[in-house]
């Protein structure tokens, strides 16, 4: 019981920053370049500069040798959900245009902008490179597999299954921070103190800036566009059921910490991807389809944590 009111006191903390960020938003303090200017600054330098100073307070050579065992059930659990999405897909007859993007929910989520600040609001900064080893798994299949699925559906600018296109979208700022923080951990060196101090001020940044960009973007989406048909539904049982449930299977199977399945359950839980509707966009899918679900899996993920808590408590 515990446990479940410490979710509810960190999804109500998280909530209440997204709740300022909502009102801005409707106040019109952000506007469409500004929100661009928030989502870089988080990505490109708060947020590499958060994981470089986690890491390096941490973690140890010891703790990495047992991290490696979650990226066998991230990634296996990753599998199974797509296999999952596909069939579900070809089952409901889901039109073309909306195919992958839809498939693309039932195994990949919002990793970071969301699920890293709600996850240390739930468990503290110990759980920081779980996270981290379920964002790898994340990122590496979202821009391989997920990318690649909804070219295809939408026909436009179809990237090769492995590409060079395909490795810029893998190596980006957040993962280069985690690769910086990872070697200096491996080499046992650290940062000097001006440099740590300066860059967890930077990091710090993080949480609020991101629970302020959530608020400004459901702020601005059109709810009377927004209909709970079976497509909506469909999409929301694979976010919130189908890949949480992966986790949940594939845990005891290979065998990880206690702690490690309770952040992947909660990773596994978290959202569509922000990313989602311009990749959507820029492949000719229905961007517009991608961008509801991305809205609203982002409100129904705050509301859904409590519950998973206790299911992995």
């Amino acid at each position: 019981m515990d446990i479940v009111l410490h979710a509810f006191e960190g999804v109500f903390t998280v909530s209440l920053m997204v709740l300022a960020g909502y009102y801005l938003g409707s106040h019109h303090w952000f506007s469409e370049e500004s929100l661009n200017l928030i989502s870089k600054l988080i990505t490109k330098i708060c947020l590499p500069l958060y994981m470089i100073v986690n890491l390096t307070e941490t973690l140890t050579h010891d703790t990495v040798i047992q991290m490696s065992s979650g990226l066998p059930v991230a990634v296996s659990s990753m599998i199974i959900c797509f296999i999952i999405g596909q069939l579900a897909v070809r089952f409901a007859k889901i039109p073309k245009g909306r195919r992958g993007v839809l498939a693309a929910v039932f195994f990949v989520t919002n990793t970071i902008l969301i699920g890293l600040p709600l996850s240390t609001e739930l468990f503290g900064t110990k759980c920081i490179p779980f996270v981290l080893v379920y964002y790898m798994a994340n990122t590496v299949v979202f821009w391989v597999v997920a990318a690649h699925i909804i070219a295809v559906d939408g026909t436009e600018n179809v990237p090769p299954f492995f590409s060079v296109q395909t490795l810029k979208h893998i190596v980006n700022p957040p993962l280069a921070g985690f690769a910086i923080g990872f070697t200096l951990v491996m080499l046992e060196l650290h940062l000097p103190h001006p440099l740590l101090v300066s860059f967890k001020y930077m990091g710090n940044m993080t949480t609020p800036l991101a629970m302020l960009f959530i608020g400004a973007v459901v702020s601005n989406a059109d709810w009377s566009k927004i209909h709970f048909d079976r497509q909506i539904l469909l999409a929301l049982f694979g976010r919130f059921v189908v890949c949480p449930l992966g986790i949940i299977l594939m845990a005891p199977v290979i065998g990880i910490p206690p702690l490690m399945t309770q952040v992947f359950t909660i990773q596994a839980a978290m959202p569509a991807p922000s990313v989602l509707p311009v990749l959507a966009k820029n492949y000719g899918a229905d961007y517009e389809y991608a961008a509801t679900l991305t809205v609203v899996t982002t409100v129904l993920a705050v509301v859904v944590m409590p519950f998973y808590m206790w299911v992995v408590s």
